[in-house]
């Protein structure tokens, strides 16, 4: 029996001679997301399944868990000793330790999927794109001093993501000064890649194997996804329905959402939008970008495709 079961149904007082330590990790297979990318189903789906990757030595350690222990808050803390490489793989592993343990079932092969290690959603709009990378990636790397890291990314046209990411967005913060057309101006004049983000990964990770895959391919191929992500055959998976909370909200929810005012907290504001989003009905699509802009991002959204293939034909899956 585990620590963790222990904790959860022993109820006897402590003593140290009950608890058995889990052995040390030595598959690390990281989700870092991105956000908008079908993560949240992917996520349900590991956590239903979860009984069965563990009796194959495969532990996806749930989404919910893994917020309530703050682990990606914690290894993106700017600390001083994490920008030193001889220092870096002591601190992240002396965190997963601490907050991590106690939420393992015990196999020695670990599954993180927590976009909010790239950063906030956010995080999409900066240039260059998820600005963390450079520091939460090489923290992650290091725990292949003695495990082997593997990292996957999930990625989308920025067409859709952009627009998806901006609604979900509107459930924390109040929108920027002139709202989505400010972002659309400088995306359009300045447009992200997905590629340049491998990129920057393998450049700060050359060591750890990079796994690509399209959220345009997760409904036709989620098995394949997950066996992949997982290291072995998932078997088949439950039939989950779509989560209503991740739903894109229509054109005047999205409107009314940018309209309350702009002191509200955080948590009122979430109350609120997430109220006005779910009442809103079908409406109409938000689609922010002209007909024009679609087909640059999804002219762009190919020519990275292209590029990831050229430059390690392993990297993006192919089904």
């Amino acid at each position: 029996m585990t620590s963790a079961v222990m904790s959860a149904e022993f109820t006897a007082p402590f003593s140290p001679a009950l608890v058995v330590p889990l052995p040390e990790v030595r598959q690390w297979r990281i989700h870092l997301g991105a956000h908008k990318t079908a993560t949240t189903h992917l996520q349900n789906t590991l956590t239903e399944i979860r009984p069965r990757l563990v009796a194959r030595g495969v532990d996806p350690i749930p989404l919910p868990a893994l917020r309530r222990a703050g682990i990606a808050q914690a290894l993106n803390e700017r600390r001083l000793a994490t920008r030193l490489p001889i220092l870096r793989g002591v601190i992240a592993k002396r965190i997963l330790c601490e907050l991590l343990d106690p939420l393992r079932e015990g196999p020695e092969t670990v599954i993180l999927s927590e976009e909010k290690l790239l950063g906030s959603p956010r995080r999409v709009f900066s240039d260059p794109i998820y600005p963390m990378v450079e520091h939460i990636v090489p923290t992650l790397a290091t725990l292949g001093g003695r495990a082997d890291v593997t990292l996957f990314l999930s990625i989308r046209n920025f067409a859709g993501q952009l627009a998806s990411t901006y609604a979900q967005e509107l459930r924390v913060l109040p929108p920027p000064e002139g709202g989505f057309e400010s972002i659309r101006a400088r995306v359009v004049a300045n447009p992200p890649s997905w590629f340049d983000l491998a990129r920057r990964i393998r450049a700060v990770a050359p060591n750890a194997p990079l796994r690509i895959w399209r959220q345009e391919d997760y409904r036709a191929h989620k098995r394949e996804i997950l066996s992949e992500l997982a290291g072995c055959d998932t078997g088949p998976l439950p039939e989950l329905a779509d989560p209503t909370r991740t739903k894109s909200p229509s054109l005047e929810a999205i409107r009314e959402a940018e309209a309350l005012p702009r002191n509200l907290s955080s948590p009122e504001r979430r109350r609120i939008v997430d109220a006005i989003f779910a009442n809103a009905g079908e409406g109409t699509r938000f689609a922010p970008f002209s007909k024009e802009e679609e087909a640059m991002f999804e002219a762009r959204y190919v020519a990275d495709l292209a590029r990831m293939r050229d430059l390690d034909p392993e990297m993006l899956m192919r089904f």
